[in-house]
């Protein structure tokens, strides 16, 4: 009977320890996920922005984007925003820079991948100050020292020679060029990938 007591006891403790048995905690996948940096999808637009200071006006430096990650990186940027107020648009590493002006489509959401099909890409690999002899997506006012986004031209960048060679391909919108202070900038700006 001693022996049945005993068994009955440590069987009894077996299960109770098992049952207050604390189980390790599993990190909450969707907390995970919130802190990682999606891509942008095929047909999507995000809002980007780029902010940089200047000790004098002729010395901005290149601030190299991701327009998949839509993030500010030194590596991995199809593009580099650089010159004046970092208003220009230049083309990075192995890809390529066309533009595309729109006879009817005021925002980069409305432009397709047909409506870019014909754009050359590589011609240039800078879109800047808009004058009568060069091709930009600003206007410099020199006198305000204010930059307007020239209405309906659209950057395009893709990763190959052509529209039809990119696996992907991006239509940037500049929205707008600010200053603060002296040379402080923020430059706004849409972009829709395509491919």
């Amino acid at each position: 009977m001693k022996f049945l007591k005993l068994t009955f006891a440590i069987a009894t403790l077996a299960i109770l320890g098992t049952a207050c048995k604390k189980e390790a905690v599993q990190p909450d996948n969707k907390l995970a996920l919130q802190n990682t940096t999606a891509a942008l999808a095929v047909g999507d637009t995000e809002a980007g922005v780029v902010t940089n200071s200047s000790t004098s006006p002729t010395s901005w430096t290149a601030v190299g984007y991701d327009l998949l990650n839509n993030v500010v990186a030194s590596s991995g940027n199809q593009v580099n925003f650089d010159s004046n107020f970092n208003g220009n648009i230049t083309i990075a590493g192995t890809n390529s820079l066309g533009y595309y002006d729109s006879p009817s489509v005021t925002n980069v959401t409305g432009i397709t991948l047909t409506d870019v099909s014909s754009v050359t890409l590589g011609a240039i690999s800078t879109l800047g100050s808009n004058s009568t002899t060069v091709v930009g997506w600003y206007n410099y006012d020199r006198v305000n020292r204010t930059i307007t986004p020239v209405a309906q031209r659209y950057a395009v960048v893709g990763n190959g020679s052509t529209i039809a060679g990119s696996t992907r391909l991006y239509v940037v919108q500049l929205d707008g060029v600010t200053t603060s202070g002296t040379y402080n900038t923020t430059v706004n700006f849409h972009t829709k990938r395509l491919k």
